[in-house]
């Protein structure tokens, strides 16, 4: 493995999933972690075990900060509130993501394409 002691990353998306094993191995590694996802309660869950599982003496830790990819003063918070904890941010894993419509994509509702845009890739 490789060594992440003296970064910091935010990982959206982080609270289950591919995110919190990214965010586990990256605490693992060194890291500072931003735990984060809608739900501050699982956030809180994820982050403390996170912590609970860092063998003693890592640089690793997990904080939470919960977020909504789909609201700019709530991406601005995450990034605020991570700055106040750890400093300078160093790794952003975009992992949240979201698909209103299963079929093929020549079919997609134009709402529908625009909420993948919106959340997905201007988020």
């Amino acid at each position: 493995m490789f060594d992440l002691s003296g970064k910091t990353a935010v990982i959206t998306g982080s609270s289950k999933g591919i995110g919190k094993a990214i965010a586990h191995q990256m605490a693992l590694a060194g890291a500072k972690v931003t735990i984060s996802s809608r739900k501050a309660d699982i956030c809180e869950e994820v982050a403390a075990e996170i912590n609970a599982s860092l063998p003693e003496g890592s640089s690793g830790k997990a904080v939470s900060v919960p977020c909504n990819i789909n609201s700019k003063e709530s991406l601005r918070n995450l990034v605020d509130e991570t700055h106040k904890v750890f400093g300078d941010i160093h790794i952003l894993v975009c992992n949240a993501a979201l698909n209103p419509y299963f079929g093929p994509s020549t079919d997609i509702p134009d709402d529908a394409f625009d909420k993948i845009m919106s959340a997905n890739i201007k988020s």
